[in-house]
């Protein structure tokens, strides 16, 4: 006995239907994804000077994504625009809604500056948060001749005393650079309001200050800080992270190994311009993603001592969210915010 072919019905075609429908939106949003890409130059305008670290790690950037062709056939170039908090290297990418083709930096430090108001600018509404490229720790350092020979060198004078060091942060005040200098100094027991702080445009400029001796103590980034303590010029005397870190700097106790418990660090990403397009979003999630996983950016960051964290638009997004909550607590802890 033989039985005539049947159109399945009910729940089994349902699902083949649910199944296609599903297919055919993710290959269509990637057929989209992959049809756009940059329509002129890349900008990435950078909120420091040329010479530091994250001027560096743009250029790495760059040299990548050129030699790579990652850019559909166009170029990338740096903008250096420093100062007034970030919102300078800010202002023409808030101001092109919309176009993809430029970018600047996201920064911990601009999380704390929207909070004290310093940044005048709402992360999560005025940009489109784009990926998080990685961690790093902050460092704090003296010459190497300097009489400050650890932490508890620089809290005994600074408790003795809270202006007769000179320390300088950089790119301007209440950063993370900064607060990773106040944060275990006011733990300590350290009057952080009576610090002499003296602000720079870039960590590279603040370097420089500590070695003619124009400041005493800096705080910046361990990338910062490699060159000069592998010339023997500077001694790194606390790090900010939970643990160690693994290369040169390898032999700098934390903060926490000296007695006082306290652990920040920062992230490094990017910022787009508001009303970007999830086809744009995906392009550069993408690129970035390939940039992470080169061995020209591991090795740029294992060379300035920086650890890779990379989160795509949505994973960086939560990030930024939560991170402006646990920022606002500390800042309230150090006094900083009423």
């Amino acid at each position: 006995m033989t039985h005539s072919p049947t159109l399945a019905t009910g729940p089994a075609l349902n699902r083949r239907g649910i199944l296609a429908v599903l297919l055919g939106s993710l290959l269509g949003a990637n057929a989209r994804a992959a049809a756009w890409k940059p329509t002129g130059q890349v900008e990435y305008v950078i909120p420091s000077a040329a010479g530091g670290a994250v001027d560096i790690y743009g250029r790495v950037m760059k040299k990548f994504f050129d030699t790579h062709g990652s850019l559909g056939g166009q170029a990338m170039i740096i903008t250096n625009r420093p100062g007034g908090q970030g919102m300078i290297a800010a202002a023409p990418v808030v101001q092109r809604p919309g176009d993809a083709d430029i970018f600047t930096m996201l920064s911990t430090g601009f999380m704390l500056g929207q909070i004290l108001g310093d940044y005048k600018h709402d992360l999560l509404k005025d940009f489109t948060i784009g990926p998080i490229l990685f961690e790093e720790a902050l460092v704090v350092a003296v010459k190497a001749d300097s009489p400050i020979r650890n932490a508890a060198d620089m809290v005994a004078r600074l408790k003795k005393d809270p202006g007769s060091l000179r320390i300088a942060v950089a790119p301007g005040l209440n950063n993370h650079i900064h607060i990773a200098i106040l944060k275990p100094l006011k733990l300590a027991g350290v009057a952080t309001e009576k610090l002499t702080v003296a602000p720079f445009r870039s960590s590279a400029e603040s370097v420089v200050a500590l070695r003619g001796d124009h400041v005493d103590v800096v705080s910046a980034s361990a990338a910062n800080l490699v060159t000069g303590v592998t010339s023997g010029a500077l001694r790194v005397i606390a790090v900010s992270s939970a643990a160690r870190l693994p290369g040169a700097l390898a032999h700098v106790p934390t903060w926490k190994e000296q007695g006082i418990d306290s652990v920040y660090t920062s992230v490094e990403g990017i910022l787009f311009p508001p009303r970007i397009t999830a086809e744009q979003i995906a392009f550069w999630d993408e690129r970035f993603r390939e940039l992470s996983r080169s061995p020209e950016w591991a090795a740029t960051l294992q060379e300035y001592e920086v650890t890779p964290r990379f989160m795509d638009h949505a994973q960086a997004r939560a990030f930024v969210a939560s991170e402006l909550e646990e920022s606002s607590r500390l800042l309230h802890a150090l006094g900083m915010v009423s």
